[in-house]
């Protein structure tokens, strides 16, 4: 779950005493009793003087993202994801720039000192925070080792006239006591939800959530049948038997649910370059993503078919790629997701494989245009970015494509093939992920049978595990087996 966009970053503070930090006395008590009023969730930090509210500038302007004052608006900015560490400590992330970057101060802060931001937890990273009785908490840094500084209003003012954040030494006045008001989630959905996941599998759901994108944090997870599909707090899975559960996601009084199936058939996964709305890779989130290269510029998907506005009008191959891989589990080792909001580790879909393809490394938002030809296939790059258990994988492409020949392939590769058609004389070619042989006890070896899944088909009726020649591209397109060129199959680098 998991981790949904645009640069812009924000300040966030939330209260717990660390070890380090510990009072004694009247106050010690009321430090212990934090832990049970304020938890980590998101919310907007309100002034107690001012009443204004933490807010951080994006990244690319005034001093690299600094923290300020400023009305409520309730935009990203001022949407703070307040994150105890197991120290005792917090973190602060700005739901803006799609909650990269944690609010920082330099080493040995002192008096003065404004905030910025950074990718990294480290020690100038973390807050810890103390009750002041009234409903109200003053921040200190933990890496100053000054048990005496805090957050305050700077006079101080930016070049947009927002004064700063800083650090000053604590007095107890107002403008050192801030307020947390609790930001509720409005919404949640799944994403990167397979209507099938392999027996013996493991994995990670990701839940989507509104009004902020920063789906794995307080999400729960529960699953009907753990004998089936074991899933913990954090949406990791393990698939333990073949059968169907009911995955469902809860967070502020908000649910979601899906249906998994676990099963042990070898090769599984279909995906359409067609359809994005009734796909189940989340494609509906990538209706506004470009792609540029050789100064075109295209959405990379678009539903429906053939209306030749979209990269993936013509994404067979990447579509085949993609099926192939997450049939073997691969991953892509480095990259980002918006949709998830997960940066590397990414499962194989015809976006991660795209991302790879075209040399990508993703993009925070959804409105994007991104470099490089998503489907113009290189394997070797593909196949360079992407591993199974961290061991590389490879591709080979083979000139042979009698029916013979790809039985055996699917023999070897369970997880499916590749097979490449062309009609030179119509100028079509097309890719086709061919998945098992339906007869292989049949005598003679041109009577071989063959289920495949065709991302050409807009629906699953014409292209998830059906007959070759009931798939829309022998229908409709008017592929035969006379057509086939080659066979790709991967495999993994011991």
């Amino acid at each position: 779950m998991r981790r949904v966009f645009c640069f812009v970053l924000l300040f966030a503070l939330l209260l717990v005493p660390s070890p380090a930090y510990a009072e004694s006395g009247a106050n010690a008590k009321k430090n212990a009793n934090l832990e049970n009023i304020l938890r980590s969730g998101v919310y907007r930090i309100k002034n107690a003087d001012t009443g204004l509210y933490m807010d951080s500038y994006d990244l690319v302007y005034d001093t690299k993202g600094s923290s300020y004052l400023d009305k409520k608006s309730g935009g990203t900015a001022q949407d703070i994801y307040v994150e105890r560490q197991s120290d005792g400590t917090y973190v602060l992330c700005p739901q803006s720039e799609n909650g990269k970057y944690y609010i920082s101060y330099k080493n040995g802060a002192s008096v003065g000192a404004t905030l910025s931001k950074s990718k990294e937890i480290g020690k100038n990273e973390k807050f810890v925070i103390y009750s002041s009785g009234d409903s109200s908490y003053s921040i200190s840094p933990v890496s100053s080792g000054k048990k005496n500084l805090t957050l305050d209003v700077s006079e101080k003012k930016s070049r947009y006239k927002d004064n700063y954040v800083e650090l000053d030494t604590f007095t107890g006045e107002k403008a050192q006591k801030w307020i947390f008001e609790k930001v509720e989630t409005e919404g949640i959905s799944l994403a990167f939800v397979k209507t099938k996941v392999k027996l013996y599998s493991v994995g990670m759901l990701y839940a989507t959530l509104t009004p902020y994108n920063f789906g794995e944090h307080d999400v729960k997870w529960e699953s009907s049948d753990e004998k089936v599909l074991m899933i913990d707090g954090e949406g990791r899975y393990t698939a333990l038997a073949t059968g169907k559960v009911k995955v469902t996601a809860t967070v502020d009084g908000q649910k979601e649910s899906c249906t998994i199936v676990v099963t042990d058939d070898p090769a599984f996964t279909w995906y359409s370059q067609h359809n994005m709305s009734g796909s189940d890779w989340n494609g509906e989130a990538l209706k506004n993503i470009y792609f540029t290269a050789g100064g075109v510029r295209k959405k990379f998907m678009v539903d429906k078919y053939g209306s030749g506005r979209d990269w993936m009008d013509g994404g067979c191959y990447l579509a085949s790629v993609a099926m192939v891989l997450n049939n073997m589990g691969a991953r892509l080792t480095e990259g980002y997701d918006f949709r998830s909001g997960q940066s590397n580790d990414l499962p194989a879909d015809p976006y991660t494989v795209a991302l790879a393809n075209s040399g990508n490394y993703g993009t925070t938002t959804p409105n994007a245009v991104l470099y490089g030809n998503p489907i113009l296939v290189a394997r070797s790059t593909i196949d360079a970015r992407f591993n199974v258990d961290g061991k590389k994988i490879t591709s080979t492409m083979t000139y042979n494509t009698s029916k013979k020949a790809i039985k055996e392939a699917l023999d070897e590769h369970p997880e499916g093939i590749v097979v490449y058609f062309s009609m030179p004389s119509r100028g079509k070619t097309h890719y086709i992920v061919f998945t098992r042989c339906v007869n292989p006890d049949a005598k003679n070896p041109k009577d071989y049978k063959f289920e495949v899944c065709d991302s050409a088909s807009y629906d699953a009726a014409r292209g998830d595990h059906v007959l070759f020649e009931q798939s829309i591209s022998y229908t409709a397109e008017r592929y035969r087996m006379s057509n086939a060129v080659a066979i790709v199959t991967w495999k993994i680098v011991d």
